[in-house]
């Protein structure tokens, strides 16, 4: 499913933390109260302070409702939704993805002024992943019944769609330049296990075939970082730093752990059971600390 992230830029900053999704069994999780009824979603604080959180319309319903505070004008906004909902702030917008019934769902564009509604997009399929580059919004999504990964465009108002392959969700999109960079990962064991680069043209120009399965991408310098997680399996235990300029990959195994932070010179990874915290160095590809964290640290 969706991920949910606090920021959209995925460029590791050097003195700034970049917020990163929320471990995908966890994203907009259910709250519920001490008798077990339903509640309320986490919620989401976009930049200006206005409040998203969500609540499922009743236990045998799909529905939920999206509710939305506006911190200027101090109200509060509500609508009925199709599926659950994930959060994604850029710069001018806040986008909801809405996971529908599985077989179609939903993208709502909010202005983060007001907030308003400004546009709703239907897709096809699992929503796995939502980012926005110059005003370009794309989303991945599997297809169940074509046994199909795609990548919606939606440029100047009107919406692509563009076919990556089979057995395979397209688990992450980065974009760099005028590129776009989307990981699959088998939807069973085996392959495809890959990177795929499209051009400003919506192409698939290059391809990097590779032995982990990716669940999450990151710039450092000019390096992608990709993050495993195995789908079936839940296994995090590797990295792999692909040059960008010449293709060339460096594995690296790490401790089974979920990613806090990346930064231009760290990657903080957190291991849940033990409430371990470990920075691993770039430049040295290895651990160089290792603390214990509160236990209402959480994965972000």
């Amino acid at each position: 499913m969706a991920k949910m992230y606090q920021l959209s830029s995925r460029t590791a900053e050097k003195n700034q933390s970049l917020y990163v999704s929320r471990d995908p069994e966890v994203a907009g999780s259910i709250v519920r109260n001490e008798e077990g009824a339903f509640a309320y979603s986490e919620v989401f604080m976009d930049k200006q302070k206005n409040y998203w959180f969500s609540k499922k319309v009743d236990d045998q319903s799909r529905d939920h409702k999206l509710f939305i505070f506006d911190h200027k004008n101090g109200c509060l906004k509500s609508q009925i939704i199709k599926g659950q909902p994930n959060f994604y702030e850029f710069e001018s917008s806040v986008v909801v993805a809405c996971e529908g019934d599985g077989s179609k769902g939903s993208v709502l564009i909010f202005s983060k002024d007001g907030p308003e509604l400004v546009k709703e997009w239907k897709v096809n399929g699992f929503l796995w992943e939502v980012e926005m580059n110059q005003d370009v919004l794309y989303i991945s999504s599997y297809i169940v019944e074509e046994d199909q990964a795609v990548l919606y465009i939606i440029r100047n108002g009107k919406k692509k769609r563009v076919n990556l392959g089979s057995n395979m969700a397209p688990t992450d999109i980065l974009c760099h330049e005028d590129l776009v960079y989307v990981s699959g990962a088998p939807v069973l064991n085996g392959d495809p296990k890959k990177i795929m680069v499209l051009n400003d043209k919506d192409k698939v120009v290059t391809e990097y075939k590779l032995s982990i399965s990716p669940r999450a991408l990151y710039q450092v310098d000019d390096q992608l970082l990709v993050y495993e997680l195995d789908l079936a399996t839940g296994k995090s235990e590797r990295i792999v730093y692909i040059d960008m300029k010449t293709g060339e990959q460096k594995e690296h195994d790490i401790p089974h752990s979920k990613i806090v932070e990346c930064t231009d010179d760290s990657l903080s990874l957190l291991e849940q059971n033990s409430k371990t915290l470990y920075t691993w160095d770039h430049c040295k590809c290895r651990i160089v600390n290792t603390q214990k964290v509160a236990d209402q640290t959480q994965v972000i």
